[in-house]
């Protein structure tokens, strides 16, 4: 066999034990986590602690539909208010931002390959949620303004039973990862899929490195990640394909480190076609349940993230540029670098705490 086919054998079966360490990974946190983000839900009492609730509890389960699901079940039982848990959505958008974060700070921590192009992957990923959590906080907060999108949604949507016959993507390509954690238990499942990521990260960054560097391979990438409209597309499709932002944005970073996707991309238009291409997942589970919450929650959601594409769609030159020095200011060394994670989960979880206190 030619070292060709090797390579592309090899780095279709490093991507698929990279997404399935991924899946792996959520799954353990959604059950370790599940009863934490309930007792942190429950400390909810107004807007601001409910952004800030959603950023951490997302970050806690790995999975925003997972906070979703919890936040719907609460919202119909009665024990949090519509406009709450609006709040939340807004914050659990921050919260989807962690896994690619982390697996940045581990090639960080590695020393190898281009840590400031994986983390202007990353950076990308982040600014853009901090900005917008900067422009829709207020929204929420002074004017209720998604509470009323969602209200008005919940009395537009009717039930359409056959679109629960849709299935999850991940779940279908990574059957034996629910057995598994039934079998190993959700603590040996967070290390497992930890070590698992890994070793997979390494795999993928080996052979990628291998196949994109050829002059076509290269050719594909840059008419992609240099046009704007083209990133866009490709992040939308994939997404849809493989409904997880998480994945779709991590699986950028080995990318970034094998040197294929260099700084001066353009990542962010990728990124907000990824984000409108998981609303449809969250469509069709709303529209399944026939909930007026969920479906109302599903709108808010949609409604963020097409606005938040046509406010920085027009911006993106001068959004790249900021992201860069970002990027070479969070990957100059380990220690500011680890400094920066601790940072980015210790101000939300400070804040719950405070909330928690004053109970």
């Amino acid at each position: 066999m030619s070292s060709k086919y090797k390579n592309a054998i090899g780095s279709i079966l490093s991507i698929y034990f990279f997404i399935s360490a991924i899946v792996l990974v959520k799954n353990s946190a959604k059950v370790v986590g599940v009863a934490l983000a309930e007792t942190i839900v429950l400390i909810i009492r107004d807007t601001t602690s409910a952004v800030f609730a959603g950023w951490i509890s997302t970050a806690l389960l790995h999975s925003s539909g997972a906070f979703d699901s919890i936040i719907c079940a609460f919202t119909s039982s009665g024990v949090m208010p519509l406009n709450l848990s609006v709040a939340t959505i807004i914050g659990a958008e921050i919260g989807t931002t962690v896994t690619p974060f982390l697996i940045s700070v581990l090639e960080r921590l590695k020393g190898k390959g281009e840590s400031r192009a994986a983390f202007n992957v990353t950076m990308s990923h982040v600014l853009y949620n901090l900005f917008t959590l900067a422009i829709f906080y207020p929204m929420e907060l002074f004017f209720g303004t998604f509470s009323k999108i969602a209200k008005w949604g919940s009395h537009q949507f009717v039930k359409i039973t056959w679109l629960n016959a849709v299935p999850d993507l991940l779940d279908t390509i990574t059957p034996w990862v629910k057995p598994l954690l039934g079998y190993i238990g959700p603590w040996a499942g967070l290390v497992g899929g930890g070590v698992l990521l890994l070793v997979a990260l390494g795999a993928v960054e080996k052979y990628m490195t291998a196949i994109f560097s050829m002059p076509r391979s290269w050719n594909l990438i840059r008419s992609t990640f240099t046009r704007p409209k083209r990133a866009f597309l490709a992040g939308f499709i994939f997404t849809l394909l493989v409904p997880s932002t998480t994945v779709m944005v991590s699986l950028l970073i080995p990318l970034a480190t094998s040197g294929v996707i260099k700084a001066e991309y353009y990542i962010l238009p990728y990124i907000l076609g990824a984000n409108i291409g998981t609303v449809f997942d969250v469509m069709i589970a709303a529209m399944a349940t026939g909930d007026p919450i969920a479906l109302g929650v599903w709108l808010v959601h949609l409604t963020i993230n097409v606005v938040g594409a046509m406010l920085f769609t027009p911006i993106l030159d001068p959004f790249a540029r900021l992201t860069t020095r970002v990027a070479d200011y969070v990957s100059k060394d380990p220690k500011t670098t680890l400094i920066i994670t601790a940072l980015f989960h210790i101000i939300p979880a400070s804040i719950i705490l405070y909330y928690y206190l004053a109970i």
